[in-house]
Order: C-alpha cells, then structure tokens, then sequence
C-alpha cells in the first residue's frame, strides 16, 4: 500500500504566488491530470517566479491536498476554457482491469496523479494485464473519471492504532 507523503511547506508569499498563478491560468485542480503539459508550463512559471525547483507532482500535490481541506482557490463554472479533454477509449474488458487494479491496490483514485509510486504501480499492473502501455497520468485521469461517475469500489477503511481488535477472548462475551 502506497505510504502518505508529506506536502512540502510554502511561505505565504510563495502561496500566494501559486494562487495567483492558478487563478490566471484559470484550470480546475481536477483538469490537470488530463492536461500535464498546462501543469508543467504553470509550474515553471511559479518556480521561476519564486526560485524554487519544485515538481509538478509535488505542487500539483501541494494543491490537491489544500483542496480537499478547503483551503484551495475556487474558480467558478466559466474555468478550463471549455476544455474537453481527449476521450482515451478503453474496452469493457480494459475497465474491468481497472477496476480490479482500483480495489487490489487499495489507492484512492487522485493518488495516482500525484504520486509517482503509485502511477507507476498502476502503469505496471494495467500494461501486465493488457498487455497495453499507456502513459501514468492517462490511466491516473481514467481513474479519477471512473470515480467520478461512481464505477469504483469504495476503499476499505484504513485500521488505526486504536483499532486493535479484542486484546481479551472474554471481552467479546460480554
């Protein structure tokens, strides 16, 4: 199971510049897995812009992980330019592959764009059970879209420390 990477830290004006970036680049979080060149060129530009010599997964995680809080930007309907993306056709037989490969890896859908282990994993098993090789962000957007429209399993719960089990036989008589 892929471990929890940490997201690297910003100063509030490098954040702030990253905002500013993603507000006039004006393309949702969710499009740039579909759209890694776009990531790529806004990225360079906040890097440039701060001197620093981030990863466009690292900030693309960076992003994710501020929106999930609900701490990232939002940019309304009119966002992505009407961007449709490039309809990546698979077979029945393909999906039930992905599927299968969602529920045995156990890795919620947008790891795959923002973590290279996992996108690598899930290339791997795809091209191993198809026989098929497609680039990792391809098959990280068919996953996010398959979650999308409600086709992936729901992922078991991760166990925490609390969650040890009966620690005595004569507690579950009770």
């Amino acid at each position: 199971m892929a471990t929890r990477r940490p997201t690297f830290r910003l100063q509030k004006d490098e954040d702030a510049s990253l905002r500013a970036l993603y507000r006039e680049f004006n393309i949702p979080t969710d499009q740039y897995p579909h759209r890694p060149d776009d990531l790529q060129r806004l990225v360079s530009a906040w890097n440039d812009l701060t001197g620093r010599s981030e990863s466009a997964s690292d900030v693309f995680h960076y992003m994710i992980t501020r929106r999930k809080k609900g701490q990232w930007e939002h940019l309304g309907r009119g966002a992505g330019g009407g961007f449709q993306h490039q309809a990546m056709t698979f077979t029945e037989e393909e999906i039930q592959h992905l599927d299968a490969i969602h529920e045995e890896l156990q890795v919620a859908s947008d790891n795959y764009a923002i973590n290279g282990e996992a996108a690598r994993r899930l290339q791997e098993e795809f091209a191993r059970r198809t026989g098929r090789v497609l680039p990792p962000m391809v098959l990280a957007a068919a996953m996010i879209r398959r979650r999308k429209a409600g086709a992936l399993a729901t992922l078991k719960p991760k166990a925490d420390d609390q969650d040890l089990g009966f620690s005595d036989i004569d507690q579950v008589a009770k």
